[in-house]
Parts: C-alpha cells; sequence; structure tokens
C-alpha cells in the first residue's frame, strides 16, 4: 500500500510540476488594439487584438482576442502592427498549463505572425 502511494505522490508531483501541454491551436485574423509588458514578478508580453466587426473612426467592434508573446523577434512586427492599425493573422496555441507555469492569465501563446495589410 506505502508503495502504490509513493509511485501515486511521484507521479502527480511530476504532473504538476512539468509544465503544460497544448490542447489547441489555429489562426486568427484582426487588428491589434492592446500590446503591452504585464505582470508583477514575472514580465510577459500581451496583447488583444480585434477579430471582424465593424472598423470606423470610433473604435473597433468585434470579438476580442487576448494572447502572450515569448519570442522576442515578433515583438517589432507586432508593435509597428499596432502603431499603423495594419491587420496581421496570427497563428497561436492554448496551453493547459500546470502549478509550474502560472506566468501568464490566458495561456495562449503566439507561434507566427503575417502582415496582411
Amino acid at each position: 500500500m506505502k508503495k502504490i502511494l509513493l509511485i501515486g505522490s511521484i507521479l502527480a508531483s511530476t504532473i504538476l510540476l512539468s509544465g503544460c501541454w497544448e490542447t489547441s491551436n489555429g489562426e486568427k485574423v484582426g487588428t491589434i488594439v492592446k500590446f503591452a509588458k504585464e505582470g508583477m514578478f514575472i514580465k510577459t508580453w500581451e496583447g488583444e487584438l480585434i477579430r471582424g466587426g465593424l472598423n470606423n473612426g470610433g473604435g473597433s467592434f468585434g470579438k476580442s482576442f487576448h494572447f502572450t508573446v515569448e519570442d522576442r523577434s515578433m515583438i517589432e512586427k507586432i508593435t509597428d502592427a499596432l502603431e499603423t492599425q495594419k491587420t496581421l493573422k496570427v497563428k497561436y496555441h492554448q496551453e493547459w498549463t500546470t502549478l509550474w507555469r502560472t506566468e501568464t492569465s490566458d495561456n495562449t501563446f503566439v507561434d507566427s505572425i503575417e502582415i496582411i495589410k
């Protein structure tokens, strides 16, 4: 019985502290409306993309998509797209995180970006 509890405890600890698992991936197209370095202890680049909807002088209307950027090479491209209001195609993946990886609240990470127009 003790052996089973020990093995179970080791297995549970390994799963909880090992990191994360990818749960989904996909692409979104839209305009960046927010991009900033955020976080209390661990700073991450967090952004918001507005997908579809009506875009006029009064603002953008549509569904927002929140994401985290880990690759520093994409930061300049995203900042430029924000400043010039260019449309982007964002390839992303979502992760189921564990206790070890908690630096972001939305668990959606950008893999690549492409400026469309």
